[in-house]
């Protein structure tokens, strides 16, 4: 234990022995002379010099250290009161423009290549996301949330909207929208000589501009039933402007198959009142380590029908302001699954036909606060700030056993302009059964992040996070969970080792530097994971302290859906791997620290995952 706190102290030391030498280290500005050197050389004109420019030099995107987004939040505010008389919306190209220099048209061959290929999102299609509309009155509320919404949708890369004034005209006002698309086709092809397994996949998350996601897959490989299996779906972003999404599928491991059809419709702002969703889905699951009395494998058959709907409201008597956001929630949800084939051992009735009822009542206040390099690599990030707690009553109920549920989420994130941002949430529940509690799940979590601080063009944040996990399910009481790579100590695996108590903590040190090849952004990446694990007789402070140490780089271009690129090398001096060795080199494809956004949506337990 003591390990663990000499290692926090000693973190938080060095970010401020960092932030102490900022005024030392501007003093020292040879870095920031070598961009601008490899800036002044791309304008020359040569051959070289232009295979900078093409290569390595992007005049107008926002460089690590720049201004903060949110600027125009006080703009907005004076035209408060006034009457929209006309919506313009401009889709700008992928590359190239930007929606803080919409009328930029310094490309080179490349970007114009990929411009030229892109179906630009429809402009229907943004106007469907507004809030408000021509005829109505601006309220800066309605036109900061709905920047927020059309930034979260996974096709766009940014978008501004500006008020304009009219001449001769006080008491109206234009509205401008710039949004810019990202490139949104994204493919591959694997294939392994070895175990003769393989597989291709395609998707358009923007399909001919509809704002529609059409994926679809083909896989090879010999666990599978016949040796070869597919994935595919359709989803539905938006119809209408309801902001109801639908979604058809099929995917498939070599263990299940799972296919069905959704509809929903999500609290994504707290200004929306009504949310709810029907789902239909059918599974076939096969379980290699259960064989029947002829020594053949076990299969499972089911189909699920899940229904939800929620309210959303505020009370606010004495409040007079324009504006209520929805902080109050309440919502139900049935989940029925009925099994068409089970095992015929099955001692704990986890096959049994079962119906599930959920109840959630809830508080949630939120803002947001507009930032960069947090969790991306330049685009702008809407970060929640939030207060929230949920409780949850449940009951399932089977043909052999009925228990009731009970569940407890909270949540707590705010800013400091000196210190940065800070993260907790508390998750627990349980199923109640013959005076015992089951399937308990609880959670305790806090992540720091750091402001960003910069020197010329180069910046660094610091992030820290710490994770505390119990889960005890009777049916797997010693292997439910473990601490390898996003559970704990990136880069490290270990399949035997697992328990039903951890205590993780991380520390990672991004560094981003200025320059780009073909729009790639780099972050240099300093880690340090520890983890202590054990099982349901052991003392949790009794064990091992598991170190993970390394470094390594991020790699993406944001205008493009394409996954980042992180390529690490880890040191794990007291565990070796399952390999025997003590060194790993390992990709990730997703950012290591999970932040919840405590969102209203579907009533669900606390799970583990």
């Amino acid at each position: 234990m003591w390990r663990i706190f000499a290692f926090s102290v000693l973190t938080l030391f060095m970010s401020e022995c960092l932030t102490a030498q900022e005024e030392e280290l501007e003093t020292r500005d040879s870095s920031s002379n070598i961009v601008q050197d490899v800036k002044d050389y791309s304008k020359k004109d040569n051959f070289f010099s232009r295979l900078v420019k093409v290569f390595l030099v992007e005049e107008n995107e926002q460089q690590p250290g720049s201004t903060r987004p949110g600027a125009d939040r006080d703009i907005i505010r004076t035209f408060s009161g006034k009457v929209i008389r006309k919506i313009n919306v401009d889709i700008l190209d992928v590359f190239g423009a930007s929606v803080d220099n919409p009328r930029d048209t310094v490309r080179n061959w490349l970007q114009n290549g990929g411009n030229s290929l892109h179906i630009e999102t429809k402009e229907w299609l943004i106007t469907n996301k507004l809030l408000f509309s021509e005829g109505k009155v601006f309220v800066p509320f309605d036109i900061e949330e709905s920047e927020r919404i059309i930034r979260q949708s996974p096709y766009v890369f940014d978008v501004r909207i500006i008020p304009q004034e009219i001449e001769n005209n006080a008491d109206s006002v234009d509205i401008m929208i710039y949004v810019q698309d990202i490139w949104s086709i994204y493919g591959g092809v694997t294939y392994s000589p070895g175990n003769r397994t393989g597989r291709t996949w395609l998707s358009d998350i923007n399909f001919l501009g509809f704002g529609n996601e059409l994926r679809g897959g083909f896989k090879l490989d010999r666990e599978l039933t016949h040796g070869w299996d597919w994935d595919g779906g359709y989803y539905v972003n938006n119809i209408g402007n309801t902001f109801v999404a639908a979604n058809v599928f099929y995917a498939s491991v070599p263990t299940s198959q799972k296919y069905g059809i959704m509809i929903s419709r999500d609290f994504i702002s707290q200004v929306i009142t009504w949310g709810g969703g029907i789902s239909q889905l059918w599974q076939n699951t096969t379980y290699p380590g259960l064989r029947d009395t002829l020594g053949l494998v076990e299969t499972a058959r089911d189909n699920q029908q899940d229904y939800w709907l929620g309210y959303a409201f505020d009370v606010r008597p004495f409040d007079p302001a324009p504006v209520y956001q929805n902080r109050f929630n309440i919502a139900g949800r049935v989940t029925r699954t009925v099994y068409s084939e089970k095992p015929a051992f099955d001692p704990l009735n986890l096959f049994q036909d079962n119906t599930f009822y959920l109840g959630r009542v809830g508080f949630s206040n939120r803002t947001y606060y507009q930032d960069r390099y947090v969790f991306g690599l330049g685009r702008t990030e809407d970060i929640p700030l939030i207060t929230m707690i949920e409780l949850l009553f449940g009951l399932e109920q089977g043909p052999r056993s009925s228990r009731p549920y009970y569940g407890l989420k909270t949540g707590y994130s705010f800013h400091n302009s000196h210190l940065g941002y800070l993260y907790g949430g508390f998750q627990t529940g349980a199923f109640r059964s013959d005076e015992k509690w089951l399937n308990r799940t609880s959670i305790l979590e806090l992540l720091y992040f750091s402001n960003l601080y910069a020197v010329g063009n180069y910046a660094w944040r610091h992030y820290i996070g710490s994770r505390y996990s119990y889960s005890y399910d009777p049916s797997r009481p010693q292997d439910v969970l473990n601490i390898n790579d996003q559970g704990g100590l990136r880069g490290f695996s270990d399949s035997f080792l697992r328990g039903n108590k951890k205590l993780v903590l991380n520390y990672e040190a991004d560094v981003f530097v200025p320059l780009k090849f073909l729009g790639f952004q780099l972050a240099v990446i300093v880690f340090a994971d520890l983890g202590l694990i054990s099982s349901i007789n052991s003392s949790l402070f009794a064990s091992r302290l598991y170190q993970g140490y390394g470094f390594g780089f991020r790699i993406r271009n944001e205008h493009l859906i394409f996954p980042q690129f992180q390529f690490m090398f880890g040191f794990y001096p007291n565990t070796p791997q399952a390999s025997g060795e003590h060194f790993n080199m390992f990709q990730q494809r997703s950012i290591f620290y999970r932040f919840n956004q405590f969102q209203f949506s579907i009533p669900s337990v606390v799970s583990v995952e």
